[in-house]
């Protein structure tokens, strides 16, 4: 084994600690991860990873564990459904099928229970497929304003779509 991993691998109760603080689930294969990701540096780092030959960089192995951690939240992230492809699909009469248009009924009933500006709001952004900049300058709408209403309306329709 590696000395430099050998004076790493003394403290690994404190490494587990630390990634749990970050909120992971699995702390202790993200430090196993750490150390196999030091061994394959092969030295490379030992000098940024050490201080000399028996102080270890608290600090340098603080960043890759985080690292590690965010890599790993990346990873998991959830994709949603994606909204721009709902409002252009159009299904040929071979795939119309019940729950198509069950899904689709559900949404104009959604959108149409909204307030009128989010349903210009809708239309504009997702069904003529204008920029939300451009609709800012055109409106004179401020743009975050329209941004927010964007937002709140995908995670409105996916919620709809959910059920």
């Amino acid at each position: 084994m590696n000395k430099v991993i050998s004076l790493i691998a003394r403290d690994h109760k404190k490494w587990t600690r630390i990634v749990e603080s970050f909120g992971a689930k699995n702390a202790e294969d993200i430090v196993q991860n750490m150390y196999l990701k030091i061994y394959d540096w092969k030295g490379k780092y030992d000098k940024t990873l050490m201080y000399n030959e028996a102080e270890v960089n608290y600090y340098f192995i603080f960043k890759v564990l985080r690292n590690l951690f965010l890599d790993e939240v990346k990873k998991k992230k959830h994709k949603s459904v994606a909204l721009e492809t709902l409002a252009l699909y159009e299904p040929s009469a071979s795939d119309i099928s019940f729950d198509y248009h069950n899904r689709l009924n559900k949404v104009k009933i959604e959108i149409s229970s909204w307030h009128l500006y989010d349903q210009r709001i809708y239309d504009w952004v997702f069904v003529e497929n204008k920029s939300m900049l451009e609709l800012s300058n055109r409106s004179g709408i401020d743009y975050y304003s329209i941004y927010r209403s964007v937002k709140k309306i995908k995670k409105l329709l996916i919620k709809q779509l959910e059920k």
